[in-house]
């Protein structure tokens, strides 16, 4: 079992590599970073409250009068309109919290408000996966969702350069970015292991595999980038070595 020592290096190295590719890309991923986590304190970390964002789905509905009834997308400002009362803020706040403040609105308007919030989408509910898989991207979380599943189902599976020993997850939370190794390769082999279960917005890193990444650094630096000389070897063949037969062993 690798140590806590190592797993904290490896996770930082793995970071690191995140945020080179990501400065690469003309993005920043991490703008904070904290130390690496071990990987059952992470796992056991407790779901944050649902709080609403732009991009959300809400249906407000009244009891007794449907035709103020209203289904919104929240806006990319965190605002949503609604009839009678305007434009509402709702960036960061809890279903309950926009459920008291819209009864508080309303009383103004309304004798006895009687409505009710049903979120019908979360923007927010997603996790990425990305690196040594067939389908990188955002996934979609209507529930409960492991590390493998999002790898081996939304990931499409993996490739084969994939380390599937050192699956990288970054959390993160209140503008901060920390994360913990979890090894699938011990599962895979049907070996008996604890479930990694995701949070919104969790990045999931299949990181490749050492050999290949020298692999890679050969092909690139050596066998493109340097010359190559030719050689040939000439063999006699034939009554009294008449002839030649040459063997070219140049590396193309």
């Amino acid at each position: 079992m690798l140590s806590d020592k190592y797993v904290r290096k490896a996770v930082l190295f793995l970071f690191f590599l995140l945020s080179m590719g990501s400065c690469l890309a003309g993005c920043t991923f991490m703008s904070f970073m904290d130390p690496a986590r071990s990987t059952p304190a992470m796992a056991d970390e407790p779901v944050p409250p649902l709080t609403l964002s732009a991009g959300d789905v809400l249906d407000v509905k009244f009891f007794y009068l449907p035709e103020l009834d209203e289904s919104q997308i929240v806006r990319p400002d965190g605002f949503m309109t609604l009839q009678l009362i305007g434009d509402v803020s709702v960036q960061g706040k809890t279903p309950a919290e926009l459920h008291r403040e819209l009864l508080k609105r309303y009383a103004t308007h309304l004798k006895n408000p009687n409505l009710t919030i049903m979120v019908r989408r979360m923007n927010d509910s997603r996790a990425w996966v990305a690196g040594e898989v067939k389908r990188p991207g955002p996934v979609q979380m209507p529930g409960r969702m492991t590390v493998l599943e999002a790898v081996m189902d939304v990931g499409g599976g993996t490739r084969p350069t994939a380390d599937m020993r050192n699956v990288l997850v970054v959390r993160q939370r209140g503008g901060r970015n920390y994360g913990c190794l979890v090894n699938l390769k011990d599962v895979l082999k049907g070996k008996e292991g604890a479930s990694f279960v995701l949070q919104p917005r969790d990045v999931v890193y299949v990181p490749p595999t050492f050999i290949t990444k020298a692999d890679d650094w050969v092909d690139q630096y050596l066998n493109k980038l340097v010359p190559q000389s030719r050689s040939v070897f000439l063999y006699p063949i034939g009554p009294g070595g008449g002839g030649q037969v040459g063997i070219d062993t140049t590396n193309r």
